[in-house]
């Protein structure tokens, strides 16, 4: 039985690793270590048993740890995505404080990998506070002015978000007197009070997954963090969010149409918002941070979905995590992207545009790669007549300037990008780090649990019609773009 050993590695590890920040020489192996924190979180994502819960009844007021299927597909994009963001680290951290660098990286890491094994609500709650605090040290790492007003509109959030997250699942803890959180959903769902505890645990992790009007930090602390920082709050940490919402909240349990409305809509403004105010946006990793706004908005049309009509929760949280698996390991890649220093041989800039490129085509939907997998499950999943909540027929409207509103953020992240790119030696880690999660997010993908489990479409044989069905708004974003650019002159500064 290998599952518990690994289940308690998995946070033993990076919690271990801080004594090597109290060595006086040992902040070099620190540094190199880094990539090697989260190989236990993968080992467990790949290897232990489902349902096999691990009791620890020492720990605080009674510990449970375990695996399910979703908790296997946030488990792995997790802890993938800090392995490459740590390999990264090692060269982008040469000269820039490394000490206090790795131990703010191995409490956010210890947090982000405990709360997504945890079962019961004190260890969940403590790994996400943990995750949440931690993460203040990643955001004003450079501790330049940006940054430190970054951290103080970052933590005054978190601490907003973390009093409204512990108040109601609190309420929902004594509604279900349990503090598993299988227990919480039917007894929320079962509560007089059940719409105070829904709008308590939706703000809450809303103000993690980048809600609408909770959102506000995530523009400002990802430009100013250190990159390799920048992309796991990007790809991993704002999904912790989303775990909370699809674990606490009484999906499956009962049908509220209402509450379905409200999130579909937040996820709308979310989406086409998000979008419209990264066209304006003038440094890349600035683009990134409203993109990543715009698809959790997408994500959260799907939330929405699963919340007006219980009977399609279980085929939408499936959805939800391909498409959590998808995003999450191409931003990654995308935010290491800005921190790479381009090639003197022009052939080779070519090769690294298009390596660039690719994953973001991919956010757009290009066919036969992970994008068009998770877009394809998501339409088939939203399809309006499955459903009965007032905004359902919009859906399919709002999925499609979606998928053109990515593309011409893509565009813009890519135009950004080439204007502020340089030519330079680019250390080895950080080379292997980009290559790494490039070939995560485009070929590891497929092999990966949470993409098998949607295997039953094969994403890779295509009617001329699907494939022209997920093209079209990539063409319409790009002659738009091409419209733009030259309305506007080439240096394309005409915004922001």
């Amino acid at each position: 039985m290998i599952t518990s050993p690994l289940l308690l590695i998995t946070v033993i590890l990076p919690l271990a690793s801080l004594f090597l920040a109290f060595r006086p020489k040992g902040q070099t192996i620190y540094r190199y270590c880094l990539p090697l924190l989260p190989l236990p979180a993968i080992l467990t994502g790949l290897m232990a048993e489902f349902h096999h819960w691990l009791e620890l009844p020492w720990l605080l007021i009674g510990g449970v740890w375990g695996l399910d299927e979703l908790r296997q597909t946030f488990l792995l994009l997790t802890s993938v995505l800090w392995a490459t963001a740590g390999i990264f680290a090692v060269g982008y951290l040469e000269t820039r404080k490394p000490r206090a660098f790795c131990v703010f990286w191995a409490l956010t890491l210890t947090g982000n990998l405990g709360l997504i094994i945890s079962v019961d609500l004190a260890s969940f709650y403590s790994f996400f506070a943990l995750m949440t605090f931690a993460a203040y040290g990643l955001v004003v790492h450079e501790r330049t002015d940006e940054a430190n007003r970054a951290g103080r509109v970052y933590l005054a959030m978190a601490v907003t978000g973390e009093m409204a997250l512990l108040t109601g699942l609190l309420m929902a803890a004594h509604q279900a007197d349990s503090t598993l959180l299988t227990e919480l959903p039917g007894a929320i769902a079962e509560s007089d009070r059940s719409g105070m505890i829904i709008a308590l645990l939706v703000s809450g992790f809303g103000v993690k997954a980048g809600l609408p009007f909770l959102h506000f930090w995530l523009p400002l602390a990802h430009p100013v963090a250190p990159t390799p920082a920048s992309a796991v709050l990007s790809g991993a940490m704002i999904k912790a969010g989303l775990l909370g919402w699809l674990v606490t909240l009484p999906f499956g349990e009962i049908s509220l149409p209402a509450w379905g409305n409200t999130l579909v809509v937040l996820g709308a403004i979310g989406a086409l918002g998000g979008a419209a105010l990264g066209l304006n946006q003038v440094r890349p990793k600035t683009v990134l941070a409203y993109s990543s706004i715009s698809q959790m908005g997408l994500i959260t049309l799907m939330v929405g979905a699963a919340m007006a009509n219980m009977e399609h929760a279980a085929t939408l949280f499936s959805v939800i995590a391909l498409y959590a698996l998808h995003h999450g390991l191409a931003k990654g890649c995308l935010f290491l992207s800005t921190a790479v220093q381009l090639p003197a041989q022009r052939r080779f800039r070519w090769i690294l545009w298009l390596l660039i490129a690719l994953p973001g085509l991919s956010l757009a939907g290009l066919p036969f790669t992970s994008g068009a997998a998770a877009k394809f499950a998501m339409k088939d999943a939203l399809k309006p007549e499955q459903y009965d909540f007032a905004v359902a027929e919009y859906l399919p409207l709002i999925m499609t300037a979606g998928a053109v509103a990515t593309m011409l953020l893509i565009w813009r992240f890519i135009w950004t990008l080439h204007q502020s790119a340089q030519t330079g030696h680019n250390h080895p880690f950080k080379w292997l780090g980009w290559v790494a999660a490039t070939v995560c997010s485009l070929v590891a993908f497929w092999f990966l649990p949470g993409a098998r489990s949607e295997a039953g479409h094969s994403w890779f044989v295509l009617t001329p019609g699907e494939v022209w069905s997920l093209s079209w708004p990539i063409v319409a974003a790009t002659a738009l773009a091409a419209v733009w650019w030259l309305a506007r002159g080439r240096n394309g500064s005409g915004t922001g």
